[in-house]
């Protein structure tokens, strides 16, 4: 019933989200209320986290339920199934569930969640967190069935939003196993309250107040007490046998052969409470065992009864492991185990082809109401792939965006590949998401077998359609090509399908649109500047061939070559390129060209010495992206802007923004959040926490040998060269900056030494200096020489010692005094004017002296020599 479909988020999600999930079940007035763990749950209060843990069974869902009901709590359910084992949906249902407690919380979130496909858990995490820290009354997020969830992404982001959960917010998690989280962690903090099967096993207070609920018969002191040790409290076992002594007049000679471990107690108890009931009621519950979950309508379309509404009131009121899931009670499902009985009976007792019918009935209803995750996952279990294949490809778009990848990769996995050609965007999606994700041998042989298939078969397709399925498999084997650095192939398969470059250019992903700085992932090779000067010459060669590799490249071509002689020391050059690109037609609008593109211009602008361009420029670049809601590119823009004032002197903004974004020291580290953690790194050397800088770098170094980063690891090396130089540490400097001059001249890396500034400046003149006869590294030693060499003409000098501070008789006015405050505050021209009260001609004018007066050439330059000199 698309009645049941609701919720704040947005409309094309509406028709992939069943709202019962994200719903709180109902109390049943057959529910024991247990007075002592509701009084341990009223604890949770003091804890961050409150985990109820044990196996199938022991009334983990209904005791958090009743709390909450009970007790009057905000809370945010979310019941998940094994469908939730991905990133975006799993979120994706968190969402709606805290929507629907705060209605403003997700109409921001989850527009940055769905439509961020590409960003790093940890920025999606950061938006979130910021949402939660906005609610000003208390929320308890309930997670259960937990155990279902495997992927490591979801338990990383989840240990994340604990380590920096807003106070008003807490969350609870349901689960038969201990999830793995940093436990330990939140115990030894007494952040967690945990209540395990031990607790959860009935009394015998309890056990008699069941028996009052659930059964006709009423037991004997003796009895009660034998089933007790024989269920040992746990309360499916204890239902199960009650429903088994109904109407029976041996109780006590039944409970007495009563043994075995529950799983056998559960086999057992099973047959005999099903066996009982009557031929149709049995019918109904095999035939819906298929269901995950049901409502009256698609019961009565998968079994053929159509009185599902008596049955579910029959099943609910004998108390047969129906459970409720919305306060209509119009969604219901079995209980776990019960469900798993039955489906293994169903299995037993009907043919494949009479399985296969159910979830056909199952996915006509499904599709019908508008649940296509449903429809198309009963389409693959009737073997109905062709339908499925159809399904998957009609709604392809409206899956990814809400969510869904993991199930249609596992769906696409289990299609014939002849199926699955017969479908092109499900072909191409599966090809291109198998090689982005690393899997390039197997998307190479998933291409192969298409060819032979095709060439093999040519009644498959029509000669038209045939040439078109060669020409974009080719464009996929340029793709992987380039991934894996083989320039020449990428350029031949290029050139040989040139028209199919111009008819599918769309085809060819050969970026990582995740990437800030190009050069160091997969789009610069890893940072191998030789390469990317190779593939450089090679585009040269013809201007058709240039079209072609920038036409593939999507808009990224330019900025790849402005990064390429920008890291050479071209700067003039690079710019030159760099305005082309950003000014071609669309640029605006595709973030992944726009974001690197004003970063690397704001590092020209500051290697210009034109420090007040190279903040607006990214002041202005932020501003774009908070009106287009595109929270990835704006945090790498703001940790560029970071970084400027940083250089600057000014640590008071930097602060506010790493403690804004969620970055700490202990956070996991990862290559996605690379760039704002090595930001991170440059603040805590800035504020003398170097160790904590170090610690972090080491994380970093580890992340950037395993993903090949070169370009990284050399500015990693670097950093650490600076952090072992501030802790005393002159033979890890010493080995850090080789490792750094050893890397960067096999590829002849210039800028990333050159923007470090004063700092490296001092530590590369003292390693020339002090270097001993003979040298230990002479190739590290020659290029040390080289970059020092370059360093003349910057501007950059090592700073000044001591005794020269000391004897300095550099005077300012009292004017000239305010202004260098606020440089050094890092205010522009124009604020400076506007604080003041005077014009900005003005302010350029003090700004000039300043500057003869400190012998620097730039705004960075000249807070650095004032802090020298004891001015600031």
């Amino acid at each position: 019933m698309m009645s049941s479909l609701s919720g704040p988020m947005s409309e094309s999600h509406h028709k992939f989200v069943i709202s019962t999930k994200a719903s709180l079940p109902p109390l049943s007035e057959h529910d024991v209320i247990r007075n002592r763990l509701m009084e341990r749950l009223d604890e949770s209060v003091n804890s961050k986290l409150t985990l109820i843990s044990a196996p199938a069974g022991f009334g983990k869902t209904t005791l958090a339920s009743h709390w909450i009901h009970l007790r009057h709590v905000r809370a945010a359910w979310v019941s998940l199934d094994e469908g939730d084992n991905q990133f975006l949906r799993f979120w994706g249902y968190l969402i709606e569930s805290v929507g629907r407690c705060h209605s403003s919380f997700d109409q921001v979130t989850s527009r940055e969640l769905l439509a961020s496909p590409g960003t790093s858990m940890e920025t999606l995490m950061s938006f979130i967190l910021n949402e939660l820290s906005q609610i000003s009354t208390p929320v308890v997020i309930v997670l259960d069935d937990y155990h279902v969830i495997t992927d490591a992404a979801v338990h990383d982001s989840l240990a994340f939003l604990l380590q920096h959960l807003p106070s008003m917010s807490r969350l609870m998690i349901l689960s038969r196993t201990l999830p793995p989280l940093p436990l330990s962690r939140w115990r030894v903090r007494k952040q967690l309250l945990q209540i395990e099967a031990s607790e959860l096993r009935f009394t015998m207070d309890e056990i008699e107040a069941l028996q009052e609920k659930s059964s006709e018969q009423t037991l004997l002191t003796e009895d009660l007490i034998l089933l007790e040790q024989k269920t040992e409290g746990w309360v499916a076992g204890l239902i199960l046998a009650f429903l088994s002594i109904d109407d029976r007049e041996d109780v006590s000679s039944f409970l007495s052969t009563f043994s075995g471990s529950h799983h056998f107690v559960f086999d057992y108890l099973m047959e005999e409470v099903l066996l009982r009931q009557s031929e149709e009621l049995q019918s109904f519950l095999l035939q819906t065992s298929i269901l995950d979950r049901m409502n009256a309508p698609l019961a009565e379309a998968v079994s053929g009864h159509l009185n599902a509404s008596e049955m579910f009131h029959i099943l609910e009121k004998s108390h047969m492991f129906l459970i409720p899931l919305d306060d209509t009670r119009t969604w219901f499902r079995y209980h776990h185990l019960f469900s798993d009985m039955l489906n293994n009976r169903l299995t037993t007792k009907s043919s494949a082809d009479a399985r296969e019918e159910l979830h056909r009935r199952a996915y006509v209803w499904y599709e019908e109401n508008g649940l296509i995750i449903e429809a198309i996952e009963h389409m693959m279990q009737a073997g109905d792939h062709d339908k499925a294949a159809e399904c998957m490809e009609q709604h392809l778009s409206e899956i990814m965006k809400n969510g869904h990848e993991s199930a249609l990769k596992n769906w696409l996995q289990k299609l014939p590949l002849q199926r699955l050609i017969c479908q092109p965007d499900l072909f191409y999606y599966r090809a291109g998401s198998m090689a982005l994700s690393g899997h390039v041998e197997e998307t190479q042989n998933l291409l192969e077998r298409t060819l032979e298939l095709v060439n093999h078969d040519e009644s498959l397709f029509p000669a038209e359609k045939r040439n078109e399925l060669e020409m974009r498999v080719g464009l996929y084997r340029a793709s992987i090509a380039f991934y894996q650095g083989d320039i020449d192939t990428f350029i031949e398969l290029l050139d040989t399908h040139r028209e199919g470059l111009q008819r599918f250019a769309t085809i060819v992903k050969v970026v990582n649109l995740g990437e800030a700085l190009l050069h160091r992932g997969p789009i610069g090779f890893g940072g191998r500047l030789k390469k990317m000067a190779y593939l450089a010459s090679k585009v040269s060669e013809s201007p058709e061939r240039r079209a072609a590799v920038q036409y593939a490249l999507q808009g990224h071509g330019f900025v790849f070559l402005a990064d390429l002689h920008y890291e050479s020391n071209r700067v003039n050059e690079a710019r030159a390129i760099l305005e082309e690109a950003i000014g071609v037609q669309g640029a605006s609008q595709n973030l992944g060209v726009l974001t690197p593109g004003v970063i690397l211009l704001s590092k020209i602008q500051q290697a210009q010495g034109d420090w007040e361009a190279a903040v607006t420029t990214l002041e202005q670049a932020i501003k774009y992206t908070q009106s287009v809601n595109s929270p990835h590119w704006q945090q790498l823009l703001e940790a560029r802007l970071i970084r400027l004032q940083l250089l600057q002197g000014t640590t008071a903004g930097a602060l506010i923004w790493a403690e804004r974004r969620h970055l700490h020291v202990t956070d996991r580290t990862s290559i996605s959040r690379e760039y704002e953690n090595l930001t991170l790194v440059r603040l805590l050397m800035s504020v003398n926490e170097t160790e904590d800088a170090l610690s972090l770098l080491k994380n970093l170094e580890t992340d950037a040998w395993q993903a090949d980063r070169l370009g990284s690891q050399i500015e990693i090396q670097l950093l650490l060269a600076l952090a072992c130089h501030d802790l005393k540490r002159p033979v890890q400097a010493v080995q850090s900056l080789e490792k750094a001059l050893f890397l960067a001249e096999s590829e002849g890396y210039v800028r990333i030494f050159l923007d470090e500034g004063s700092r490296l400046f001092e530590l590369l003149t003292s390693y020339v200096t002090q270097c001993s006869d003979p040298v230990p590294n002479e190739a590290s030693f020659a290029y040390a020489k080289v970059l020092l060499a370059l360093y003349e003409g910057t501007g950059i000098h090592a700073p000044i010692d001591k005794d020269s501070r000391e004897t300095s008789n550099v005077t300012l006015t009292n004017r000239e005094q305010q202004i260098l405050q606020l440089i050094a505050a890092g205010r522009s021209n124009e604020d400076i004017a506007k604080q003041l009260f005077l014009s900005q001609g003005t302010i350029k004018r003090y700004t000039h002296n300043l500057y003869q007066k400190l012998e620097v050439k730039s705004r960075v330059q000249a807070v650095a020599r004032a802090q020298e000199l004891n001015l600031l």
